[in-house]
C-alpha cells in the first residue's frame, strides 16, 4: 500500500507541478494582455480580472499543497537544529498534525464552501463561483496524501 501510494504522490506531484506552471503563465499572459488592452487601445477587457484571479487562487493553493510535499512550509530552521533529538522529532510531529489539521479544516470548510455558491455565477465569465471554492479541498487533499506519503517511507531528512 505504501508503494501504491508513494507512487500516487508522484504522479499528483507531476501533475500539480505541471497545473501551476500553466496557471502561472495564464495569469502573466492574461495581466500582460490586460495591461495592453487598457494603455494601447483604451479598452480594458471585462474578463481579464475575474481570469487572473480564478487563475492566482488556484496557483496559491496549489503552490502550498507543493509547499507541503517539499516541507517548504513555514519553520524555524535555527531554533529546532538546536533542540535534541528527542525534543526535534516532537516539535516536528506537532508541527506535520498542525499542517494536516489545517489540510483537513480546508477540505471541510472548502467543502461548504462550495455547497454554499454552487448557485452563483461569476459575473464577467459567467462560471459557477463554488469552482473557485474548490481549490480548497481539493489543495487540503493533496496536502494529506503527501504528508500520507511522507510518512509511508522516505526519509524524510532527504526530503
Amino acid at each position: 500500500m505504501t508503494r501504491r501510494l508513494q507512487g500516487l504522490n508522484r504522479a499528483l506531484v507531476a501533475l500539480e507541478t505541471c497545473t501551476a506552471g500553466a496557471l502561472l503563465i495564464t495569469v502573466a499572459a492574461v495581466v500582460l494582455l490586460q495591461v495592453l488592452m487598457r494603455y494601447l487601445f483604451a479598452y480594458p477587457n471585462p474578463w481579464s480580472e475575474e481570469v487572473s484571479r480564478f487563475c492566482f487562487i488556484w496557483l496559491s493553493l496549489l503552490g502550498a499543497s507543493l509547499a507541503v510535499e517539499h516541507r517548504a512550509h513555514f519553520r524555524f530552521d535555527q531554533v529546532t537544529r538546536k533542540l535534541t533529538p528527542g525534543v526535534r522529532r516532537t516539535v516536528e510531529t506537532l508541527a506535520r498534525a498542525t499542517v494536516l489539521i489545517f489540510a483537513l479544516l480546508l477540505i471541510g470548510t472548502g467543502i461548504a464552501l462550495m455547497d454554499l455558491t454552487m448557485a452563483e455565477r461569476s459575473p464577467a465569465l459567467n462560471l459557477p463561483v463554488a469552482l473557485v471554492y474548490a481549490a480548497a479541498p481539493v489543495s487540503g487533499a493533496l496536502m494529506v496524501i503527501h504528508m500520507l506519503a511522507g510518512w509511508g517511507g522516505a526519509d524524510e531528512d532527504t526530503r
